[in-house]
Parts: structure tokens; C-alpha cells; sequence
């Protein structure tokens, strides 16, 4: 009667965990398409722009809602939706992460309405000419530092995902947008600079797309793995 060979304990359980990784490894790729797919976007849209600029379009794609501006407010959108969206389905620091990258979202889309320009009753019309943008965007912003301190031992977590590489998106949108907001306020006076101040902050936004799918992609694995790392 032959003998029987069996393998080492955990060795067809190690081959099954390196081809089950394997596989989970190809499909990790293919499931943060809609990154590669932002970053592509952000690729051509750039060397659209600039040909447009080159062909003496940027004053029209510069100017007051114009294109540009109407493309920003195209990205904020799904970059709130996705932060609430880690926000309902988050834990922890993920959780307080998105809450208050939402909100920080959210005023930037009142910022970016400018409500000086929407019309309106007289009485609006008055109100949006002596500070209403301003009391906005503070009325937005304090709640953020309310909901930071509310969840002060989130705080090293926080500081973990900052730290990440899956957070470099997010540094570069932020960097981006200070520049925008700079240009803005102390250097753009005409249309063909104005046209570079909105292609910069049209980037930030397109990197804090990318920033708020890093971020549901975290909060997706950390629900399926709690011990995993950002």
C-alpha cells in the first residue's frame, strides 16, 4: 500500500492565500478605475486648455461664469457626494476625515456661486453686496473647527491618513486652491491672468476628485479589513 504524500501544515493553504492575493492585487487595480480615469481626465483637460489658450481663447474661457467656472462647480459635486458618502459608511478617524472634508467641500461651493451675481429681490441684492458672501462661508467653516474638536481623539488618525500617500491628492488640491484663491485677491486684475487663476483652481478640483475616491476606497477596505492600514 503506497503512502500517501500530504503537504506541510498551511502550505495549500499558503498556495491558496498567494493566488487568492494574486487575484486580489489584479482586481485592486481594476477597481480604482475611476482614479485613473480622473487623472486621464485631468491630463486632457489641461492640454485642451492650454491649446485654447494658445489659439487666443482665454479671455472667453476665463471670464466671469464661463466655462471654467461652470467645470468647477461640475467637480464639487461628485467630491461632496463621495465624502458623504465615506462619511455614512466610514468609522473613526475615516469617518471624522470625510465629515469634514464635506463640509470644507460644501463651502467652497458657496464660494465658488458667488452670490453677488444670482439676482434677485432688492433686499437680497443689498444683502449679497454688504457681506453675505463672507457670513457664509464663516457660518460654514466654524462648524468644521466644532466638529475637529468634537473629535479631538481622532486627531493621531487624522494625522495618520494626512500622512498617507493615498492623501498626496488631497496636499496638492489644497496647495493648488491657496495659489487660486492668492491670485484671486491680490495679483489677477485681467482676462488672460484671470484665465490662469481658474486653470489652477480648476486642477485643485480635479485633485480633490481624486482625493475624495482615495478616500471611499479607504473607508471600503477598512470596512472589509479593519486591521488594514490607509
Amino acid at each position: 500500500m503506497g503512502v500517501q504524500a500530504h503537504p506541510a501544515p498551511g502550505e495549500s493553504d499558503g498556495g491558496s492565500r498567494l493566488s487568492t492575493d494574486g487575484r486580489n492585487g489584479r482586481g485592486q487595480g481594476f477597481r480604482n478605475w475611476p482614479a485613473l480615469l480622473i487623472l486621464s481626465m485631468l491630463v486632457l483637460t489641461n492640454g485642451a486648455l492650454v491649446a485654447a489658450w494658445s489659439a487666443g481663447h482665454a479671455v472667453a474661457l476665463g471670464k466671469e461664469h464661463g466655462f471654467l467656472e461652470y467645470a468647477q462647480l461640475a467637480l464639487v459635486l461628485p467630491a461632496f457626494l463621495l465624502f458623504w458618502r465615506s462619511w455614512r459608511h466610514g468609522r473613526d478617524s475615516d469617518r471624522t476625515a470625510a465629515g469634514a472634508l464635506a463640509m470644507l467641500v460644501a463651502a467652497a461651493f458657496v464660494r465658488e456661486i458667488d452670490v453677488k451675481t444670482l439676482g434677485g429681490p432688492e433686499w437680497f441684492w443689498w444683502l449679497s453686496h454688504h457681506g453675505l458672501q463672507e457670513i457664509l462661508l464663516v457660518a460654514m467653516t466654524l462648524p468644521i473647527l466644532w466638529y475637529l474638536a468634537r473629535n479631538w481623539r481622532q486627531w493621531r488618525g487624522l494625522l495618520r491618513l494626512l500622512f498617507a500617500p493615498a492623501a498626496i491628492p488631497l496636499v496638492l488640491a489644497g496647495t493648488l486652491l491657496m495659489i487660486s484663491v492668492y491670485l484671486d485677491r491680490r495679483v489677477v486684475v485681467e482676462g488672460r491672468m484671470r484665465f490662469w487663476e481658474e486653470f489652477i483652481e480648476l486642477n485643485g478640483y480635479l485633485f480633490l476628485l481624486v482625493s475624495a475616491w482615495n478616500h471611499w476606497v479607504i473607508v471600503r477596505r477598512h470596512s472589509a479589513d479593519p486591521g488594514c492600514g490607509p
